[in-house]
């Protein structure tokens, strides 16, 4: 067993309850245990009662980039930034860490939320509401399409650890120095969004990959997201429609448009592939619309990809450092 040593940066509002207990115990029962487990808890939350004695809370500013990027603060060659619900088997640090010596990688996700396992049903409505496809077996966990939404390996070998472009935020393993290197911190203009209105995982983990890192996923790990619900409230009020339009745009924008690396033809395609995106995720908002008998779902919709291609061109969104360093 090669011994190293790393951190665990957990983000919360102190609300996770048995879950969270039992994250912590599954940390405490590392083959290799944690050097110290920093827990960012939203300024104004009450600190949880459950623990197992080796968690250091740390009072940080409410939003999902702000407690993230506090796990600045670890120093240890490795760090483990997760979100508060997540049980990990006893070797499943020990097993990434060796992945990611393996295969000369940087950081290494589980895959926590298999689409592939997703019934033919749910496929179907991932593909027509935010344009989600499954791919053949081609080596490579999930790619970054041209349009910001992603493909998915549809029948990855059990246990495999493949490359991937982007991953679930419930949890990764990954070298301090390239958490540090990509400055995620610099996002925290993601966090004027309300609460559960923007995917910043996606986002996060491009800003790895386009600087140059290479990221991992490992399918059938063990770890398990404990409270795997997603977000159900995209088509439930106008506001989180509005604003969920708005982080659809803004991530296709900053991941995938606007790069260094793109050409004028690269950009061409890009708006192509995103106005394919937009318009059927309208027809199906239409058509939503026409069954509640209220064209709010689909106005929220238009306007806030209009909001959001207003704002990339503000004086607000020049001042956010680039995306991409090289």
């Amino acid at each position: 067993m090669e011994k190293f040593e790393y951190s665990v940066a957990i983000r919360t509002v102190g609300k996770a309850g048995d879950k969270y207990l039992e994250e912590l115990r599954s940390l405490h029962n590392q083959t290799i245990r944690p050097k110290h487990i920093y827990v960012h808890l939203a300024h104004g939350f009450d600190r949880p009662t459950e623990q197992v004695g080796i968690e250091e809370y740390i009072d940080t500013p409410k939003g999902l980039v702000h407690q993230r990027a506090a796990a600045n603060m670890v120093h240890e060659e490795y760090i483990l930034i997760i979100d508060d619900d997540v049980f990990f088997p006893e070797d499943a640090v020990e097993k990434m860490h060796e992945a990611l010596e393996r295969y000369n990688a940087d950081g290494i996700a589980p895959d926590t939320f298999p689409s592939q396992n997703l019934s033919m049903n749910s496929k179907v409505a991932a593909y027509l509401i935010n344009t989600v496809s499954p791919r053949k077996n081609d080596g490579w966990a999930i790619k970054i399409k041209r349009s910001g939404a992603f493909s998915y390996n549809n029948h990855p070998e059990h246990g495999a650890i493949y490359p991937t472009e982007s991953a679930p935020g419930t949890a990764v393993f990954m070298k301090t120095f390239v958490w540090k290197a990509v400055h995620y911190e610099q996002e925290v203009w993601i966090d004027r969004f309300p609460a559960g209105t923007f995917g910043e995982d996606q986002l996060m983990y491009q800003k790895i990959v386009e600087n140059g890192f290479k990221l991992l996923m490992w399918y059938d790990s063990g770890v398990k997201h404990l409270d795997a619900n997603t977000n159900k409230a995209s088509q439930k009020t106008y506001d989180k429609i509005y604003y969920r339009a708005m982080a659809q745009y803004l991530t296709w924008y900053r991941c995938c448009y606007d790069l260094p690396r793109n050409t004028k033809k690269d950009k061409i395609i890009c708006n192509l592939a995103y106005g394919y995106r937009l318009s059927l995720s309208c027809l199906i908002r239409i058509v939503y619309s026409v069954f509640r008998v209220s064209p709010r779902f689909l106005i929220a919709h238009i306007r806030g990809n209009v909001g959001a291609r207003k704002f990339v061109k503000s004086d607000e969104y020049a001042k956010i450092p680039r995306f991409v360093f090289k």
